[in-house]
């Protein structure tokens, strides 16, 4: 895909994330706001000059504006988001207002204020439970694995005694069902002592591990350092097929085949094979059964092509392709699905908080965090990833949608999340001051609520340069 055509798949898929996910987050305020008798003087879904607005029957107007990221809803009374008014600013709100002060946001019940700004949140996690449950309900799910195909030499893995074949079982007492949350887990542990428990020949084997950190690059030439064991996914040593006149061919290997050894050395698992003939050696000696008669094969090995680092030894100096990665396929019914949601919605939670949890202890570095920029480098990537390899623009269409819907359910948790972070200026700064006032009887005063803004705003921006020098530095390493 040419650059112009790269650049607006980018900003469509950033602005149709920021849209579903901010959109719905106000929407949550919103709808909580109505159940509480509080009027929505207006809500807007984008920013900047409107295109087009109408007024409901409630008296809110409605409007859609010219930038599409994100939107808010504007209560009768607000006056910014950084505070409430103190006891004296609500008296002279309630005179000026007169009657519609029952409708004002302000002159609520603390629990109701507390409720519609939690909604916000609230409604971010329930979209990513309808999001997870829908994909899994219509298309099922396809789960990697948690069994080891390879270990890294001077790994961690490889230092701890992980050995091909062994199916992680818990990391820190969370169950490992796919290997992608060994991923997961391992990179929100960061450099922290992981307790990991195995499973080998049918028992349990507990294991104390310490992730290396590894520069890893991706397709797209960027790189980041990340926390690493040093394992890979597990396919059957079995051949899938043999790519017309490559060395494989010509030495007489089959589809079906199932790898033994090479020059005598077992293995067992596809990507061991593949491993193994990733050396020096021009010819190798290869061990197949081949309906239950075992047959030695000897085979020149090519050159790395260009696609080496990123594609498989065995493909790029054999022309060999394996059967897959063990994956198991699984339907839900509706009952399921929801439980599904609800699962995915808890580990992505589980994860973020402990990532967060380890930067501030220490443990991790805050590289990962992502702002608007890398937020919006992800989504083109997800879109660059699906469209490719299609052979028409239907099943790429639909590849895109289904990867885009997947991703907006990750960032809604995400901005979820982020927002009940206890800081002034978020949700969740707003529910520390109702705490404080269902405490003390009172609202905390105008000075100390500025003086929070203050703060929190400060340190908001700094996160957000953090996440943006992140991005930058990620940026510049696919130019560099």
């Amino acid at each position: 895909m040419d650059l112009i055509g790269s650049g607006f798949l980018t900003i469509f898929s950033f602005v149709f994330l920021i849209s579903i996910v901010v959109v719905i987050h106000e929407l949550g305020h919103y709808w909580a706001g109505r159940v509480c008798g509080v009027h929505a003087e207006a809500f807007s879904m984008g920013f900047g000059p409107t295109l087009v607005s109408w007024r409901d029957k409630h008296g809110t107007v409605w409007r859609i504006a010219s930038l599409p990221l994100g939107g808010y809803v504007k209560f009768l009374g607000d006056a910014g988001a950084a505070s409430e008014p103190d006891a004296d600013k609500l008296a002279q709100l309630r005179a000026q207002m007169g009657e519609a002060a029952d409708r004002c946001y302000h002159f609520k019940p603390i629990w109701q204020r507390a409720f519609i700004t939690a909604a916000g949140p609230i409604a971010n996690f329930i979209l990513a439970i309808v999001i997870f449950a829908s994909l899994v309900l219509t298309l099922g799910n396809r789960e990697l694995q948690p069994v080891v195909g390879a270990v890294v030499p001077d790994s961690a893995a490889a230092e701890a005694g992980i050995e091909v074949g062994d199916r992680f079982v818990s990391i820190d007492g969370r169950d490992v069902n796919t290997f992608n949350d060994i991923m997961r887990m391992v990179i929100s542990g960061g450099s922290s002592e992981l307790d990991v428990v195995i499973e080998r020949d049918g028992s349990q084997l507990p294991l104390q591990i310490i992730a290396q950190r590894n520069t890893v690059e991706d397709e797209f030439g960027g790189s980041r350092r990340l926390p690493q064991l040093g394992v890979q996914a597990y396919s059957d040593p079995i051949i899938g097929g043999v790519v017309q006149d490559s060395p494989a061919d010509r030495a007489g290997f089959e589809s079906g085949d199932r790898i033994v050894a090479v020059d005598g050395v077992p293995v067992r698992s596809f990507q061991q094979f593949s491993n193994r003939i990733d050396g020096p050696a021009e010819r190798v000696e290869v061990e197949v059964l081949r309906d239950g008669d075992t047959r030695i094969i000897r085979t020149d090995v090519g050159p790395p092509g260009e696609e080496a680092g990123t594609t498989s030894p065995a493909f790029t100096r054999l022309g060999l392709v394996s059967t897959g990665l063990m994956v198991d396929y699984r339907r839900f019914n509706p009952i399921e699905a929801v439980g599904y949601g609800v699962q995915q919605t808890g580990a992505v939670v589980s994860t973020t908080v402990d990532y967060v949890g380890n930067i501030v202890t220490g443990r991790a570095s805050p590289e990962l965090l992502n702002g608007p920029l890398g937020i919006a480098t992800a989504a083109g990537q997800v879109a660059q990833r699906s469209i490719d390899g299609h052979d028409n623009a239907f099943n790429a269409a639909r590849s895109l949608l289904i990867n885009l819907i997947n991703l907006a359910g990750v960032l809604s948790v995400g901005l979820g999340l982020v927002n009940l972070l206890p800081i002034p200026i978020l949700d969740g700064g707003h529910l520390v001051y109702y705490a404080y006032e269902a405490v003390a009887r009172r609202p905390l005063s105008m000075k100390a609520q500025a003086l929070g803004f203050r703060v929190g705003l400060v340190f908001v921006l700094g996160m957000m340069l953090v996440a943006t020098w992140n991005d930058l530095n990620y940026l510049l390493g696919q130019i560099f």
